[in-house]
């Protein structure tokens, strides 16, 4: 399929804590998180299709934290010794060589990306060492041309659809890169009961806990002109591209069960009336009805 050069979108940072991404008639977005992307065991072929099928469909793609694991950093006691570490970060450059590399690798998607915040990854390096690795990516990231931004380990996406001056609306999405330990009955669905105590928004996005769910709640809302509607609130926990608890590591040691691997496509359009924007969830893009 041909890139949808006739569906571009655009981004920018409104404050440290708001970015807004404004398109015309349809928008793409991946909501991914903890790519862990300098661990020997993320899954880079299984990300590199994603990142394919984004530039693809000219899709908006959001990495939510822990895009990097850097776990083998002096000083870091999740380190596991060199072993755990590839081989093309052990020159001496370990923080160095991670931004540089990956900044190169994204470079066939450098126009696709659109957000990258931080997870609990990337501030325990920052903790430690005083230097943000979500920073130094992003800068070098822009120099090479892309539009991304970067923003908090928690903040909002305003996507902005936009057919003319006057025909606007917004959809609003509120995200969280986690905590917790995710139990394995509730799967962190009860941290999404948290997050709206205090959040009112169209879609809410977690990842952190390694699994993937999708929740549709309803809300009761009033109109500008005075109608009461029910609208959906989506609860979306994306996974992750490190794929571990097979034979050995923290994670079989710790006992935890095997994590789903990716995110989730959501896609924004126009109601039928042009009145609102309306978004859904899909495992693939070539899930969506046309």
């Amino acid at each position: 399929m041909a890139r949808r050069t006739r569906d571009p979108w655009s981004v920018e940072s409104l404050t440290s804590g708001v970015t807004r991404i404004t398109f015309a008639n349809r928008l793409w977005v991946f909501l991914s998180s903890d790519w862990h992307w300098d661990s020997v065991k993320c899954d880079r072929d299984r990300l590199t299709k994603d990142l394919e099928l984004a530039k693809t469909h000219n899709a908006a793609v959001l990495s939510l934290g822990d895009h990097f694991d850097v776990m083998g950093g002096k000083y870091d006691p999740r380190s596991n010794g060199k072993w755990d570490i590839r081989p093309e970060f052990q020159r001496g450059n370990y923080f160095d060589d991670i931004v540089t590399q990956c900044a190169e690798w994204l470079e066939p998607y450098r126009e696709q990306m659109a957000l990258i915040t931080p997870g609990n990854h990337e501030t325990s390096v920052r903790k430690r060492m005083e230097t943000c690795l979500t920073t130094r990516l992003v800068e070098n990231l822009r120099t090479r041309g892309s539009k991304v931004r970067q923003a908090g380990y928690a903040g909002w996406v305003l996507f902005r659809g936009m057919r003319t001056a006057k025909n606007v609306a917004l959809h609003r999405l509120w995200y969280h890169h986690g905590y917790g330990g995710g139990g394995p009955v509730t799967r962190g669905v009860i941290d999404y009961s948290r997050y709206l105590v205090d959040i009112d928004a169209d879609c809410v996005v977690a990842g952190h806990i390694h699994q993937r769910t999708l929740i549709e709640a309803s809300r009761q809302r009033i109109s500008p002109t005075g109608m009461p509607r029910i609208r959906p609130i989506y609860l979306v926990r994306s996974s992750t591209y490190k794929s571990e608890c097979l034979t050995d590591g923290w994670a079989v040691e710790k006992g935890m069960s095997a994590r789903p691997l990716g995110g989730w496509w959501m896609l924004l359009r126009w109601n039928h009336d042009h009145s609102e924007l309306q978004a859904s969830f899909h495992d693939h893009p070539s899930d969506a009805v046309a």
